[in-house]
């Protein structure tokens, strides 16, 4: 059976005439009543008579007319349905991101959703090594990492974030450019389960100034952090892009150690045919 007969037949039905049905689509008669008798072929039985008021339908044609329209009609959407998948009009797309990127994902998602509001975007709050994880497993489409070696993925490099120092302003600690005022304190960290690059990161860049921080507590999320930094727990580093002006009783150093930078990117796998992730990539080029 092939959906053009099926197609025929409701127009036929429609119709209720041979010759007329074969003009509006463009078929010889001949055509049109072969494609009916395959069709009652397949299904066992006569679809219709021809009779002095035209082509009838049987009890079996009106049965099959009442299913066949549902069947066409979805078809239909389901063909509009996949070619505007095609055009990277609608969809689904599955993104990764961290706390680097906080800022910049969220604005992207807001602006990507009004240009094309079919297309469903899921968001996944997760570190740079899980979002390279979940690429290579086909479990996301695009992520937003901390830019390291990478292999068999796309990369485009979006924009630059660096660590700056967060203390308490209660404890009074003077401005500072580097970590060196802080090696003695105790520090409250992102935990490594949570970011294992930024963790480390940070325990590097101490590292540079001759120190291993002491530290009292790791959590997993920055707002928890500032909390406790604000509470007088410790001391901490955080990404600059995050921000702290709604948080009141904390103060920010600015690093300006190039080895506190790094560049947040977009990566993808170099084979995925999925045409809203150049969509995406080109809504954050602009």
């Amino acid at each position: 059976m092939d959906i053009r007969e099926v197609r025929s037949f409701l127009a036929l039905a429609g119709q209720s005439h041979f010759g007329r049905t074969a003009r509006l689509l463009n078929l010889s008669q001949p055509a049109l009543t072969k494609q009916i008798r395959r069709l009652e072929e397949d299904l066992g039985g006569p679809l219709l008579v021809r009779g002095r008021h035209g082509a009838q339908l049987t009890s079996l044609g009106r049965l099959f007319q009442a299913k066949a329209l549902d069947i066409v009609r979805d078809w239909d959407d389901l063909l509009a349905h996949t070619r505007r998948v095609a055009r990277g009009e609608a969809g689904r797309l599955r993104l990764g991101f961290g706390m680097h990127t906080f800022e910049l994902v969220p604005r992207a998602i807001v602006r990507f959703r009004k240009s094309l509001p079919d297309v469903d975007v899921s968001l996944r709050d997760m570190s740079t090594f899980e979002q390279i994880e979940a690429l290579h497993a086909e479990k996301m489409d695009l992520g937003f990492i901390r830019l390291g070696p990478v292999k068999k993925l796309s990369i485009l490099p979006l924009t630059q974030d660096r660590m700056m120092l967060v203390t308490s302003q209660a404890a009074g600690y003077s401005v500072t450019d580097d970590l060196s005022a802080v090696r003695h304190e105790p520090f409250v960290l992102i935990s490594r389960q949570r970011s294992p690059t930024f963790h480390q990161h940070a325990l590097n860049l101490c590292s540079k100034y001759g120190f291993r921080p002491r530290i009292v507590q790791e959590v997993p999320e920055v707002t928890t952090v500032l909390a406790l930094v604000k509470a007088g727990l410790g001391v901490s580093v955080i990404p600059e892009s995050f921000g702290i002006n709604r948080f009141q009783g904390i103060r920010a150093h600015h690093l300006t150690d190039r080895a506190a930078a790094w560049t947040a990117a977009a990566a993808w796998r170099k084979d995925d045919p999925n045409p809203l992730i150049q969509r995406f990539l080109a809504l954050l080029k602009t």
